[in-house]
């Protein structure tokens, strides 16, 4: 997330406007998007550590381009498209070799670990991040993020076989989609997940210039945080409760656990874009406090839709799960910088009351999902 940490910098740098910031914090999660099913599909016919290493080395690669190479918006897009095809191949490929090494109530609790660990990385990337660009300049950022990507490979070797029948082989391209799309209760999740990343990536994307307008309204009033340090501070609030929720969800039910928390990210995404120049502590605890209604369910839905597939339809289910989420984790940021352009910039108060609103659409089509009751509730 090295990108969204220096949102204000790069703007100013390379003078983007909002729809730009929009695709070069989006763009990553639809490199993501499209290379997924080449990688699940790989995963099936080969080894998915030999995937997982090919694209570290691709994630690592491209974060050195952009270091040595990005001198404008153009370059930097194309390097995150490719960024995000190597994080395709650590994120749901990573995954897969979890749940492959467990069973039962296990997957889903590992699924749980496994999204807030990806959490702590983010918001460790946001911490570090505004610590090595006040050092060292941007550019540091994205060399240091590049190591950290090769650091991930020797720990490959101390991964173990899969249980016997968790992974199966197939000699298809892509991972059959057809098997995921017939079972009810996997598209129910995956629905839910896209709902959760256009929110998630979009408050990510938006966070910092959002802080730094409130800031700049009120002036002395920033208690010494910097907004990329509000941004750690949120997603490690989020991540222990994220687990918690997970855990509620495996005991009293997924489907009214995530209801319940999408319907307080609606509210907690209202009240921001009302108070979007009111107080600083104000609005920097009510985004702290959507950190928690915005990413608090996601290891109760990837839990979910761990524990509605089979091994049969695992591959596609996650595959699945991957692809439509981060499409729309892609548009989300892209959406709200549309929207603020289209309301006058973000120095316009109303620009980021419409921001919020369009946040919120993805915590309704999550709550919708869990509410939604299919005719046949038998699996297809």
């Amino acid at each position: 997330m090295a990108i969204p940490a220096l949102t204000v910098e790069l703007a100013a740098l390379w003078k983007m406007d909002a729809v730009q910031i929009g695709w070069l914090g989006g763009i990553y999660f639809a490199g993501y998007a499209v290379a997924l099913p080449f990688l699940t599909g790989a995963a099936n016919r080969m080894d998915g550590r030999i995937v997982y290493f090919a694209a570290a080395l691709i994630s690592a690669a491209t974060s050195f381009g952009v270091a040595i190479f990005a001198d404008g918006f153009w370059w930097a897009l194309a390097f995150r498209f490719a960024a995000g095809i190597g994080f395709a191949g650590i994120h749901i490929i990573g995954m897969k070799l979890l749940v492959d090494r467990l069973s039962g109530d296990a997957q889903s609790r590992a699924s749980a670990f496994y999204t807030a660990a990806f959490a702590i990385g983010s918001g460790c990337s946001f911490l570090v991040a505004g610590f090595l660009s006040t050092l060292f300049g941007w550019e540091a950022v994205f060399i240091f993020a590049a190591i950290g990507s090769l650091l991930a490979l020797p720990l490959l070797a101390l991964i173990g076989p899969p249980l016997a029948g968790n992974e199966l082989r197939s000699n298809r391209l892509f991972p059959d989609f057809t098997s995921a799309f017939r079972d009810w209760e996997i598209i129910r999740y995956v629905i839910a997940y896209a709902g959760n990343l256009w929110e998630v990536f979009a408050v990510r994307v938006w966070f910092v210039p959002f802080l730094a307008y409130n800031l700049a309204m009120n002036e002395g009033s920033g208690l010494g945080l910097e907004p990329t340090t509000a941004v750690g501070l949120s997603v490690f609030i989020a991540v222990p409760l994220n687990l918690v929720i997970a855990e509620l969800g495996v005991r009293w039910g997924r489907k009214p656990v995530i209801f319940v928390v999408s319907a307080a990210s609606v509210v907690v995404c209202i009240i921001l874009g009302w108070q979007a120049s009111g107080l600083y502590v104000l609005v920097l605890g009510l985004l702290l406090l959507h950190g928690i209604t915005s990413y608090g369910d996601v290891g109760a839905i990837a839990g979910g839709v761990v524990a509605a597939s089979t091994p049969e339809t695992r591959a596609a289910a996650l595959a699945l799960f991957g692809l439509i989420g981060f499409t729309f984790g892609f548009l989300g940021p892209l959406a709200v910088g549309l929207a603020i352009d289209l309301a006058g910039g973000r120095g316009e108060p109303v620009a980021w009351f419409w921001s919020f609103l369009v946040m919120a659409l993805g915590s309704v089509v999550s709550a919708a999902a869990m509410a939604w009751k299919p005719k046949s509730k038998v699996r297809c």
